[in-house]
């Protein structure tokens, strides 16, 4: 996927981050791993044989969402949080470096996982190992939200933080409707709307009490399996202290029967059927604004975006009129 917000490193550059963090094992060869949208990453192979990853964050003269700001180190720490516990299979962290001595950006090495992503294997894969590889995911994804975090809101963000979830949430509903202002970007629907409609359901936020560590983008991309198991969880970059609700497991327009299985959450109450609903609308205001900010091929991501966005705010405009009768 190309994107303007891939920092592509000169040879010389990551040859000195290798040096840099493994000095007596040179680096022999690098690829660059294209599946990602955002930052840039490279499979560096050492003269051992051994090989690792490289990520590199954008530019910090390209705009970025206004979410986004600060979001390797949001991964680093996330990634720290869950090592901690030996049943989630996360990459282990070998350096961050935000000094910019070496390269231009902060950058971070990590482990090379055993297998592949999901997305690229699964069309040879039987359904069978798929229902059981997502299964498992839940499983992982439920010890990952049972990690409690310091406040609610973005690790990366002091300013989008604090001790209630609905104040934060709304923060970063408006901090989306805002960047989608600033590059007029057209949602189809109204800021006000979707600002008065989430005011209006401000009590369904209330019961949510603890911030738990919130991965908020294991797709298919992200979980890496050899075909049989869940061999790791990558792409960390989005994680934030929240609602576990916010997981791609619980989105409401495609329904994840063997996630939740193994989650050991099957259904969801009302009032969490309405904040995974708000989230759909908060995920959809973010696809929109792909496009605008990191200059894709296709105007794909934003059609997508704003059809979800006008689906799931036809659905909250539903529910809100039948709880007003």
């Amino acid at each position: 996927m190309e994107s303007l917000t891939k920092n592509r490193q000169s040879r010389e550059t990551v040859q000195k981050i290798a040096e840099k963090f493994f000095p007596d094992d040179r680096m022999a060869e690098y690829e660059e791993l294209t599946e990602g949208y955002f930052n840039v990453a490279y499979e560096i192979t050492l003269l051992s044989g051994r090989s690792v990853i490289l990520k590199v964050a954008p530019s910090d003269e390209v705009p970025v969402m206004s979410y986004e700001k600060n979001i390797m180190f949001a991964e680093t720490e996330s990634m720290k949080m869950a090592a901690a516990n030996p049943d989630i299979p996360v990459p282990l962290v070998y350096g961050y470096d935000d000094s910019r001595s070496i390269c231009p950006s902060p950058y971070f090495l990590m482990e090379k996982l055993r297998g592949n992503s999901l997305y690229s294997i699964r069309e040879n894969l039987p359904e069978e190992n798929i229902n059981a590889i997502k299964k498992e995911t839940g499983e992982v994804n439920r010890r990952i939200n049972e990690i409690i975090c310091p406040r609610f809101g973005l690790p990366g963000q002091q300013e989008c933080q604090g001790e209630k979830w609905f104040p934060v949430f709304r923060r970063m509903m408006e901090m989306g409707i805002e960047d989608a202002e600033a590059r007029a970007v057209d949602l189809k629907v109204s800021a006000g709307e979707i600002l008065e409609c989430l005011e209006k359901d401000r009590r369904f936020f209330e019961e949510v009490k603890t911030p738990c560590l919130v991965h908020w983008d294991i797709w298919a991309g992200n979980i890496f399996t050899d075909g049989i198991c869940v061999t790791g969880i990558i792409d960390w970059e989005r994680s934030l202290w929240g609602d576990p609700l916010l997981e791609v497991g619980f989105r409401t327009f495609d329904v994840d029967i063997c996630f939740r299985k193994g989650y050991g959450k099957e259904r969801l109450t009302e009032s969490e059927e309405r904040r995974a609903l708000w989230y759909d609308v908060y995920m959809a205001v973010l696809q929109a604004l792909e496009c605008e900010y990191r200059h894709y091929d296709t105007m794909e991501m934003y059609e997508r975006g704003v059809r979800l966005l006008g689906e799931q705010m036809k659905r909250m405009r539903l529910l809100q009129g039948q709880q007003d009768r």
